[in-house]
């Protein structure tokens, strides 16, 4: 949950450091969802959730959208593991890694080709 925070809060600052100001969050923790579609318009507890709260209202237009269940998006939930795995850093792929591969396959077959 919280690592999942964190992505969106990472993402955001390097989406506004390259001047982006659209943004889609897609993301299979359903509660993480509910979590920022809520708490815009109630106080939240979590300052983590403020932070990312604040950068969505910097950015001109933003949507969150349900989830995708972690089984028809292995691609962002492998991601998401490898994100865990390490420290936190934010790291941008240029290429498809390779162990993703057969992954990303999968995903596009199932039509389910998501990133947070």
């Amino acid at each position: 949950f919280e690592i999942e925070l964190w992505g969106i809060l990472d993402d955001l600052v390097v989406l506004q450091r390259q001047g982006l100001n659209r943004v889609l969050i897609q993301i299979d923790n359903l509660e993480v969802v509910k979590l920022i579609q809520e708490s815009q318009s109630a106080s939240v507890n979590s300052s983590l959730v403020r932070r990312v709260l604040q950068l969505l209202k910097q950015v001109g237009y933003w949507r969150i959208r349900q989830h995708v269940p972690r089984e028809e998006n292995r691609v962002a939930d492998s991601l998401a593991k490898m994100a865990s795995d390490k420290k936190k850093d934010v790291r941008i792929f240029e290429e498809v890694p390779e162990k993703l591969f057969h992954l990303l396959e999968f995903d596009i077959e199932k039509n389910a080709f998501v990133l947070y």
